[in-house]
């Protein structure tokens, strides 16, 4: 398209590091703008490459995640979908949101073709787009996340682990194939395999410092967490993911996990961390909830039944 003088294109994505590169390059600078809507940021796309899609080939990426560009090959829009179902986001550089029409309907044509239903999730403060999704034929379809943001700048770090657990380092631990099976219990996927954990381990921004294990006096890891900190900004944290396996749960370890990966990212710099929960009644939500956490950003879903949607 022609965005004034500027001819945009739109190419699929091919997996390559450059393209990458130059597109994590477009959702740092929507990080960087408070009022638009980012609930597709950095460590989102890094976890969908290194981790969610880390075994899957070209094609896939090709189907699942279109960008759009400048002749000078800056990325100013973004189509992607996390889970390849009927899942989407769209992300526009705050200069160029006249491109948003053209995105959603190459969303809803070409990628949403034969879909009896899209749906995309939107921070309420988005306004701007969910103006855009509700004049397309988009209805609110309910809460579906909640992300809980923490000032460390007075935060209190003190935890106390049961007697006969320790809490160390991924590294420490050692254990690959004994963090593999704990991920497939406190999360319910039997699918996730060696291949993504050591792919996640790739992520350019990967710290094995916030990489932590509780152990049990046997050596077993019984729940964990990743710690990041943004590359834009180095004064903000997330926690992504935490888990604990189901016959160690209401110990205290996840309370634990977070107050060390905070105090650990606090010493790096960061002064709000963030962790993103499911909607309530989500029972990690009581956890979240208790450690204090400073504000609450909410997300809710658009759905646009495809039969019935304009154009």
């Amino acid at each position: 398209m022609a965005l004034g003088t500027m001819t945009i294109t739109q190419h699929a994505f091919t997996n390559t590091d450059a393209d990458y590169q130059r597109i994590k390059q477009l959702l740092l600078t929507v990080e960087s703008h408070p009022t638009q809507d980012n609930n597709w940021e950095p460590n989102r796309m890094d976890f969908w490459r290194y981790n969610y899609h880390a075994e899957k080939d070209a094609a896939f990426f090709q189907a699942h995640c279109r960008y759009w560009q400048t002749a000078a090959g800056q990325v100013v829009g973004l189509f992607i979908s996390e889970y390849a179902a009927d899942d989407f986001f769209i992300v526009v550089h705050p200069a160029y949101w006249a491109l948003f029409p053209e995105i959603l309907t190459w969303g809803r044509t070409v990628w949403g073709a034969g879909k009896a239903k899209i749906t995309t999730d939107v921070y309420t403060f988005g306004q701007q787009k969910i103006a855009a999704l509700q004049a397309a034929g988009f209805y609110e379809d309910g809460h579906v996340e909640n992300v809980w943001v923490y000032s460390l700048t007075d935060y209190d770090f003190a935890y106390r682990l049961p007697a006969g657990f320790s809490l160390i380092t991924a590294a420490a631990h050692a254990n690959i194939p004994d963090r593999v099976a704990l991920v497939q219990n406190a999360f319910g996927n039997p699918n996730f395999s060696e291949a993504r954990l050591l792919s996640t381990m790739e992520t350019p921004t990967y710290q094995p410092e916030l990489d932590l294990v509780v152990v049990n006096a046997a050596g077993k890891g019984v729940a964990y967490c990743m710690g990041w900190v943004e590359e834009n900004n180095p004064r903000v944290g997330n926690i992504e993911p935490m888990g604990t396996h189901t016959d160690y749960r209401q110990l205290g370890l996840g309370k634990a996990l977070a107050k060390e990966c905070f105090k650990r990212q606090h010493a790096l710099g960061v002064e709000t961390a963030w962790i993103a929960s499911n909607a309530e009644p989500h029972v990690a939500n009581y956890l979240y909830a208790s450690l204090g956490a400073k504000t609450v950003k909410r997300s809710y879903r658009y759905t646009c039944n495809m039969q019935q949607g304009a154009l």
